[in-house]
């Protein structure tokens, strides 16, 4: 019934239908008949109410999507749009085709990195059904535009969600750390699957885990970045790791804030390899951490001389560290 519902609008452009089903869904009827898109393109026009045709489809646009991290909460992303199905009222994200080309820089090497709507396609269709991975599909608009139409996934970033752990970070550690670590696990074998198949995520970020509010899980989201360097993914699983074990980042700053005169105990080698003023020898403020976890942690700073080549190594270093600390753990197969 929903695809003879779409296809009937699609054939017949009964717009008054469509303002009545937006009212349906929204509960406010249009003022004016919505334009209704076929030619993704121009992504900078496509505005709130415009409805896109995209397949078998109408999505109706409710505005832009935000950039979250670095404190540009507010940067829109003009390329991503947050939508409605018409069909059956899911919200939606609507990955409009966007190239860019930047370089990014691990120690003293540079890595150009460019957006491929082809590239993030596949993923999608290998990762269909994996609950580490958001969903979603890909659809050709009317000039042949690769448009991803993704699933909304309700939850907070990893980022957000530890720092909401308002606690001294030692209670943190003993009471939340476990089953952190355990997502973290399980997240990583998702990437570790990735690989397996000659894929990699691109772009793994703590704000590109996004924690499930109803399972729980970690979902890795954003798929569309590669680089020339396909080692890429293993060096940034460091940033997650660093994050989740510090309860946030832990930069040049924190320590100042939080650690009066502990920043002296830092040296050049402790700092991250991707970010010179995040740290990554924890224990200098946590001493607590075991030492096998620091170990892990140490291996993604500036100053390492062993260094992952593949991610199911670190996935055993840190089941190692779990089953250690008498904590839960799957080992790959």
């Amino acid at each position: 019934m929903l695809d003879l519902f779409t296809d009937e609008l699609i054939a017949k452009g009964l717009t008054l239908n469509i303002c009545a089903r937006i009212e349906e869904l929204t509960g406010t009827r249009p003022l004016v008949e919505p334009d209704v898109l076929g030619n993704t393109s121009a992504y900078m026009a496509i505005d709130r109410d415009d409805v896109l045709s995209l397949g078998c489809e109408l999505y109706l646009v409710r505005g832009n999507a935000r950039e979250g991290r670095f404190g540009l909460h507010d940067q829109p992303k003009f390329w991503v749009k947050n939508a409605i199905a018409l069909s059956d009222g899911r919200r939606v994200m609507l990955k409009l085709v966007f190239h860019e080309k930047f370089s990014v820089r691990i120690g003293n090497m540079s890595f150009r990195c460019r957006r491929s709507e082809q590239k993030e396609a596949r993923v999608l269709d290998f990762v269909r059904g994996d609950p580490c991975f958001m969903q979603g599909k890909s659809v050709r608009d009317e000039r042949s535009n690769l448009v991803r139409v993704l699933e909304f996934i309700p939850g907070d970033d990893l980022l957000t969600h530890v720092v909401m752990q308002e606690k001294p970070h030692q209670k943190y550690f003993n009471e939340d750390f476990p089953d952190l670590l355990a997502n973290t696990i399980a997240a990583l074998q998702g990437i570790m699957r990735l690989h397996q198949a000659g894929l990699s995520h691109g772009d793994i970020r703590n704000d590109h885990i996004i924690i499930d509010r109803g399972s729980g899980c970690f979902r890795w989201i954003d798929f569309d970045l590669e680089q020339d360097f396909t080692d890429f993914d293993v060096w940034s699983a460091g940033n997650i790791l660093q994050v989740v074990a510090g309860q946030g980042l832990v930069t040049t700053q924190r320590i100042k804030q939080e650690f009066p005169g502990s920043l002296a105990r830092f040296n050049s080698s402790d700092a991250s390899v991707f970010f010179p003023h995040r740290m990554m020898n924890l224990r200098k403020i946590f001493p607590y951490l075991p030492e096998k976890l620091n170990a892990v942690l140490m291996r993604f700073s500036a100053g390492t001389q062993a260094y992952y080549e593949r991610i199911d190594q670190i996935i055993v270093d840190l089941c190692e560290v779990a089953e250690a600390q008498g904590w839960t753990c799957s080992q790959p197969s």
